[in-house]
């Protein structure tokens, strides 16, 4: 970095105080210190670090940090960089681009001189910008109407592919701005295409000129072809792998002969030009499995179908004889090294993240990830074949001073079918073996949703629960990622098993004296939230609940998700309309159980979410209040299915406590 970059980041009061924060906490030795109860402003002033990306030759890792909120400006978003760090950990991390605006998704150029990321620094949409290594300004590549997505360096790195949504019309600009902006449903969709422009900018060439949205993509190594997974409007199930001409555009063939493909997945073109990587859906169209199909065409081969987790990002090693991925498995995360001819797998490394985020060298003998620990969010590491695994940041400092409850794996198994499960177990600072507490159950938040590493966010309650007095367990019930996939599908059966699997969790539990029968407590986030509902209206056990964003009843949320291409989902799960299959809609929607429910509820939703409706959230309120259970429904203006801003983070989190200290803790 050179004196001026450095210099020009350094003065702004932004970095000034991160800087002398770290360094404060790094003088201050934590045995020496009482260690304080975690508190919500804790968990919103957390720095989130992701996208770790290793340089081509393994010296550097550029990532990305995201920021708190701003107390004092409660109308401005988190604001991310993109910081640097020595791969050998030499030198402590510091900013690397930054600006007013955020920037993230750093990427190298093939070597390693330029850094590529997306950025809305020039105040309008996303777009991809350049900066060297050596400082200068960043430098513009792209200006799409309607930002980037998402983008990839060619092989050669002269040019650079990218995914945009379709912009407006000149004409349909002049009609928004004059508020004569009407949307007819289902008539005006905005395809996200993939476009080709020279690493040096000008105009872009679209590299997809059919009607479709692009999902995944990747670069022939000639750089001639694209490689892309995509859906159309009429058949979002149904996804399809194209080998695309870069120059204009033209769909060479298709790939998917003998396979079903998950809509939007992953594909990877082997550095041989032989080989296409990508997944395939299951049976119930949820992720399912990596295969592999030569790119000319024929027959798809499965790899690891039978692998007991989820894999969900994946690179080629040089030689094209094997594929380094990331997965989820039980209570861990995983690295992979994954021979494509024998099928063999074998573990590079084991982690704790919920979601997939590593990047490797061009010669894949060193592999960056972004992983957390039970006492720590995340932080970046990198790790090479027979070495142990560094960390190279420590982005939190300020959590060593809290004292934190202790994290288990805890097992146990479906006493219907036997089904072996795994969860997460998390007991207050001062616990007792033999003492039953008071025990909240967190519900998981979807098939993309797994407990494991750090449990501090304003979905995430376990360690503020903990800290309290409660202990707080996190099933990974049938439906959730980390399983196979035939568990994975379990999602869509709606409770069912599902249930059944937490309620055996906590039987164990409760048998073990470590949760008290007459003071357990549900709540949960998205899928979680559904749970909690479900588990409500079809046992008396829980004494207390909370849900943020459930789904209360899956004839609205056919409805919802129809306009965002969901609507299929279900009609394959219900076998058919809520009007042509309505019994079955009603079989798995709370809120046709509503009058078996007699647990004190707390029902948060957020005003602007577009998935999940919030009419089914007042009905199940207005049901409940009608036979007298005690109910509370919160609405957050301006939020969707995530809850976004300071100030509401900090008001569900107090509210949660409240509830579960109100109706659990004894009076």
């Amino acid at each position: 970095m050179t004196y001026r970059l450095f210099l020009s980041i350094m003065t702004r009061p932004r970095f000034c105080c991160c800087t002398l924060l770290l360094s404060i906490f790094a003088t201050l030795p934590v045995s020496a210190q009482q260690k304080r109860t975690l508190t919500p402003e804790d968990l919103v002033g957390i720095r989130e670090v992701s996208d770790a990306q290793i340089s081509p030759d393994g010296k550097l890792l550029a990532f990305v940090i995201m920021e708190p909120a701003d107390p004092k400006k409660p109308e401005k978003a988190r604001h991310e960089d993109i910081w640097m760090v020595p791969a050998d950990g030499s030198e402590a991390a510091h900013p690397f681009a930054a600006s007013p605006e955020s920037d993230n998704s750093p990427r190298w150029s093939p070597d390693g001189r330029l850094l590529a990321f997306l950025s809305s620094r020039d105040g309008g949409q996303p777009q991809v910008w350049l900066m060297r290594l050596d400082g200068g300004d960043a430098r513009k590549v792209t200006n799409s109407k309607a930002g980037v997505n998402a983008y990839k360096w060619s092989r050669d790195g002269r040019l650079i592919a990218f995914v945009a949504k379709d912009g407006l019309t000149d004409e349909a600009q002049r009609n928004k701005d004059q508020r004569d902006d009407a949307i007819e449903i289902d008539s005006d969709h905005k395809f996200s295409r993939l476009w080709v422009i020279g690493a040096g900018g000008g105009i872009p060439t679209p590299a997809t000129r059919q009607d479709m949205d692009v999902g995944d993509f990747d670069w022939s190594p000639d750089g001639a072809n694209l490689v892309a997974s995509f859906i159309t409007r009429d058949r979002v199930l149904e996804g399809r792998i194209g080998i695309f001409h870069r120059a204009d555009g033209a769909l060479l063939r298709e790939l998917n002969n003998n396979s079903e493909i998950y809509p939007d997945g992953l594909v990877r073109w082997s550095p041989d030009g032989k080989s296409i990587l990508f997944m395939e859906s299951s049976p119930r169209k949820m992720r399912g499995w990596l295969s592999v199909v030569p790119a000319e065409g024929g027959i798809a081969r499965p790899l690891a179908k039978d692998f007991p987790g989820t894999i969900q990002q994946c690179f080629w090693t040089p030689d094209s004889t094997h594929v380094l991925a990331a997965a989820l498995t039980g209570t861990r995360a995983k690295l992979l090294r994954v021979d494509t001819v024998k099928g063999e797998i074998a573990t590079t490394a084991e982690y704790l993240v919920p979601r997939p985020d590593f990047s490797v060298t061009a010669d894949a003998r060193r592999i960056a990830y972004v992983s957390e620990t039970p006492d720590s969010p995340a932080d970046v590491w990198t790790i090479s074949p027979g070495d142990a695994a560094r960390r190279l940041t420590h982005s939190n400092p300020q959590i060593d001073l809290i004292q934190l409850g202790t994290v288990t794996e805890v097992f146990w198994a479906n006493r219907k079918d036997g089904v072996k499960l795994t969860g997460v177990l998390v007991t207050p600072p001062d616990y007792r073996e033999g003492r039953a507490y008071p025990m909240v159950v967190e519900a998981h938040v979807g098939d993309q949703g797994w407990w494991a590493g750090w449990q501090g966010s304003w979905w995430q309650w376990a360690q503020l629960l903990s800290s309290r007095g409660y202990v707080v367990f996190l099933p990974n019930a049938r439906g959730v990622t980390g399983q196979n996939w035939r568990l994975n599908d379990a999602i869509m059966d709606w409770g069912g098993a599902a249930l059944d699997d937490i309620l055996d969790g906590v039987d164990d539990l409760v048998a073990r004296k470590v949760a008290d029968p007459d003071r357990l407590g549900i709540g949960g986030w998205s899928n979680g939230g559904f749970m909690t509902a479900w588990a409500i209206t079809h046992t008396k056990r829980f004494k207390a609940a909370v849900t943020y964003e459930p789904v209360m009843d899956l004839s609205l949320f056919w409805g919802k998700g129809s306009l965002l291409g969901w609507g299929e989902f279900f009609e394959n799960a219900m076998g058919g309309t809520p009007n042509r299959t309505h019994g079955k809609y009603q079989a798995h929607s709370p809120l046709h159980f509503v009058g078996n429910c007699d647990t004190p509820l707390l029902i948060l939703h957020g005003q602007r979410e577009s998935l999940v409706s919030l009419h089914g959230s007042y009905a199940f309120y207005r049901e409940l209040k009608s036979k007298g259970v005690e109910a509370v429904l919160v609405v957050y203006p301006r939020e969707g299915h995530s809850v976004e801003e300071r100030a509401h983070r900090l008001d569900l989190m107090r509210r949660m406590q409240a509830w579960f200290d109100e109706h659990l803790q004894r009076k």
